[in-house]
């Protein structure tokens, strides 16, 4: 049979700033833009695991982080370096697999072949070991019959640790996890089961199947299949494409300046361009989306004749598509604007430039983030 072994890193920027920074090891401190004595306006983006035993965690608002009150070291981010370790990491496991396949900046997946799990489970326990000698990172290993069952192993490994699921073991195992520990679960999904009586995954079974497909709709299936001990065997993922680059900032402001708003505009550009020639991508939608002050959000589309990895066109493309949005009166819009983003969309391979990473969309109080890491 198959196996999937599902690499997830821990606390994976602060795991990047301590393999260059050791004398940050062992201490509570979080990756997060400057907390402006508690007035910030981001997210922590990664905790270490003794700032957790304090009460903060990843997307924690940098705000409700500060009145924790704890000492704790503030390290602001450095994403290129992110992406670069995150790059090596990839590098080796696609050493040891070709299938090896990225899901995230901090997350990824390999095939196993093999009657039982002990071999996979040597594969994985290599794979954290060649990790932490070569590139000094911590990482947290799942093993299971499919990659939506490796990766929640993967969660209940953290931190550093292994768990194999066996095929025989799935319904013992997943049966008992709160609903939140299913891959798509989200808060909204979390409620709508409580309200029928389902807080873990066990207790879809005592549920009529009609009553839970009204309140989660066709998830109800993979719920009631987990918790019976079955699962979907799935083909393994095909190398997948990007369709988009994005980039988007929090001001620490609302602003109402046409200028200060073209200037981020512009400095997303420069940034997306460097990243669309380094990975080889050409676009050809330009999608920019407004937040104002009040939270109403616009968002406009344009696309140009053809594609194309240089980006003066799309800064023509994203001020008119600015002055649309700020309408009636561009250069003094009524509303302040809170959040601004841009994405650069259809791409497509370009023969000029190297590709060698996914992109991930972005959000920050004032440059470029890929999203908290868990």
């Amino acid at each position: 049979m198959r196996w999937a072994i599902y690499l997830d890193m821990d606390a994976f920027y602060l795991s990047c700033e301590a393999r260059r920074r050791p004398e940050i090891r062992g201490r509570p401190a979080v990756v997060a833009h400057d907390p402006a004595g508690g007035k910030g306006r981001g997210v922590v983006l990664s905790a270490s695991y003794e700032a957790r035993k304090h009460g903060f965690r990843s997307a924690m608002p940098v705000r409700e982080a500060w009145r924790l009150g704890q000492e704790v070291l503030w390290i602001p981010p450095d994403f290129p370096y992110y992406e670069a370790t995150s790059r090596e990491v990839m590098a080796l496991l696609r050493q040891r697999s070709p299938a090896a396949r990225q899901f995230s900046i901090d997350e990824a997946a390999l095939p196993w072949d093999g009657e039982d799990a002990s071999g996979a489970e040597a594969e994985g326990r290599a794979i954290q070991d060649e990790i932490r000698n070569r590139l000094g990172l911590p990482c947290s290993v799942g093993i299971g019959p499919s990659i939506l069952l490796a990766k929640m192993a993967s969660d209940r490994a953290k931190p550093g640790g292994l768990v194999v699921i066996s095929p025989g073991d799935v319904a013992e195992f997943v049966g008992s996890l709160p609903v939140r520990a299913v891959p798509g679960v989200g808060a909204v999904t979390e409620r709508d089961l409580g309200a029928v009586g389902v807080r873990r995954v066990g207790d879809c079974l005592a549920v009529p199947g009609p009553a839970l497909r009204r309140a989660v709709g066709p998830l109800a299936g993979l719920l009631r299949d987990l918790a019976r001990g079955r699962w979907e065997e799935e083909p393994w993922p095909e190398e997948s494409e990007p369709k988009s680059l994005g980039a988007m900032s929090t001001f620490s402001e609302d602003t109402s300046d046409p200028e200060e708003l073209t200037r981020t505009l512009r400095r997303f550009l420069d940034d997306l361009e460097r990243t669309l020639k380094h990975q080889g991508y050409a676009y050809r939608t330009v999608t920019l989306r407004v937040r104002f002050a009040d939270f109403h959000a616009l968002q406009r589309s344009r696309s140009l004749p053809h594609h194309t990895h240089e980006t003066r066109s799309a800064l023509g493309v994203a001020t008119t598509l600015l002055r649309e949005i700020l309408h009636p009166d561009p250069a003094h819009p009524k509303r302040p604007v809170r959040t601004v983003g841009l994405t650069l969309g259809d791409l497509k391979p370009w023969a000029g430039g190297q590709k060698d990473l996914s992109s991930f969309a972005r959000e920050t109080d004032g440059s470029q983030a890929p999203l908290p890491d868990p």
